[in-house]
């Protein structure tokens, strides 16, 4: 039976200030490592990893239930993605950068160095329980940094699992990567004792993390809930965007923060559009082994229950809803669900699902739906479909979220060279690509003088005016 309360033991405070102090102590020797090295070594690291797949894909099925292929795709798969951009890009990104200079300081070299912040503090979800957390992990040490893990309450094993995989290797310090185990008040210990947080969770939770490192002036790297609207246009390849809705709603039983969570679809085309939808909700698999399956379970207890709710307050206000059942409620199965005839007042078009929940609204014209969309305090993600391609990313400029798609759902994750992140209350700060990786770090301005040797700057004291004149003409002042 799925577990029904979280299976973590909270750290005690000797086993916290333990696994803190071995992050430290390994973030001060692996910082002094170059970033050819930490390359070579992580890509290893990864290598070692993905040969443990089996292991892999057993203790995340084990705590998500997430079909198999999923794991090897979406988690495993989309990992390696990461990996091969951060290792390509690294010695350009991470390197020192030559700075321009006034030809008056003819005689100074200038760059640019940057410099690990120290131990990186990740607070990572349960639905990607394996993802998240590597990925960051891998940015942070790639950049240099120690990392202190503190996972889901719900899916601690898998972090747990990556921590013992990652020392096994012996290619890293011992406690670059540490895990701690806990609820709220680990997250918080993990906050006062690193030098940078990355949390991807609840706005609510986001809020209060933002809070207390902005109190230590320490910088927060927040992804946050979102409300994907997908907005369908009459002139839109039907069938693809059909299948697409339907994946990208239901895949990982819809617990993917980016994965669409309301359709907006132009009145010409919405009977067509629902045509081709409705046979393909219909037909997806659901099993609980994880193989020869679409669907898994729920992971997260309390999703059920404000799933339902969502769907009763839909029905009540008229609309019609097909499928939504609860098949196993022990084991956290539902079948996927189809809102038609939605409109705004309906709280599955307004609050955050993160279930196989389909909402569809019929709308006038595409305007109609960026306007509506834009509204809502979420930013995270959003996708535009039509043929007209120039109309698309005209309409994709207009939306207000970190994240868009013309004819494309919810693959920006597996572009390592694009940054990932929200607007609005969809959180702040960007993970992946080149401001990703910076993020990482901070910046050491270098200004190196060679030459003459033992001759002071002209502008040191003690000031004359004959100094000040040859200066002033130098500087091009009158």
């Amino acid at each position: 039976m799925t577990p029904r309360t979280p299976s973590a033991a909270e750290a005690t405070a000797a086993e916290f200030a333990a696994k803190a102090a071995a992050a430290r102590r390994a973030a001060e020797t692996w910082r002094r490592t170059t970033v050819a090295q930490r390359v070579k070594t992580l890509r290893a690291v990864w290598k070692s990893l993905a040969a443990r797949r089996a292991e892999v894909r057993a203790v995340v099925h084990e705590e998500t239930g997430k079909p198999l292929v999923e794991i090897d795709l979406m988690e495993l798969g989309a990992a390696g993605l990461l990996v091969d951009w951060m290792t390509a890009a690294a010695p350009r990104v991470l390197g020192d950068k030559a700075a321009g200079k006034p030809w008056s300081l003819f005689n100074k070299r200038a760059y640019e160095r940057r410099v690990p912040r120290g131990v990186v503090g990740l607070i990572t979800p349960w639905n990607m329980p394996f993802l998240i957390p590597f990925g960051d992990a891998f940015a942070a040490m790639l950049a240099g940094n120690a990392v202190l893990l503190k996972p889901s309450e719900w899916t601690t094993k898998t972090a747990l699992w990556l921590e013992g995989a990652v020392a096994g290797t012996s290619l890293l310090p011992a406690g670059l990567l540490s895990v701690v185990t806990g609820g709220g008040a680990a997250g918080e210990a993990v906050i006062d004792a690193t030098d940078m947080v990355v949390f991807t969770g609840s706005t609510k939770t986001g809020r209060a993390v933002a809070v207390r490192a902005a109190g230590q002036l320490k910088p927060a790297v927040l992804e946050l809930g979102g409300k994907h609207p997908m907005i369908v246009l009459a002139d839109a390849a039907l069938d693809r965007a059909a299948a697409a809705a339907v994946w990208a709603a239901c895949a990982n039983a819809g617990q993917v923060c980016v994965g669409v969570e309301r359709v907006f679809v132009e009145a010409e085309a919405y009977d067509r559009f629902v045509e081709k939808v409705r046979p393909r909700m219909a037909a997806l698999r659901q099993k609980l082994d994880g193989r020869d399956c679409d669907l898994g379970r729920l992971v997260f207890p309390p999703l059920l229950d404000r799933i339902q709710e969502q769907l009763e307050d839909a029905r009540k206000k008229g609309a019609r809803v097909i499928g939504g059942e609860v098949l196993d409620r022990d084991n956290l199965l539902m079948s996927p669900a189809l809102v038609l005839d939605a409109r705004m007042d309906m709280r599955v078009m307004t609050e955050e699902c993160f279930g196989p929940v389909l909402p569809v609204m019929k709308i006038s014209r595409a305007e109609e739906a960026v306007a509506l969309a834009n509204a809502g305090s979420e930013g995270l993600a959003a996708s535009v479909w039509t043929t007209d391609l120039a109309k698309g990313e005209r309409l994709a400029a207009a939306l207000e979220v970190g994240l868009v798609g013309v004819n494309e759902p919810s693959s920006h994750y597996a572009f390592g060279a694009l940054p990932f992140g929200g607007m609005k209350q969809s959180g702040m700060g960007r993970r992946h690509g080149e401001e990703g990786l910076l993020a990482f770090t901070q910046a050491q301005s270098v200004v190196v003088h060679e030459w003459p040797d033992a001759t002071p700057d002209m502008w040191w004291f003690p000031y004359d005016e004959r100094k000040a004149g040859f200066l002033r003409k130098l500087m091009g002042l009158p």
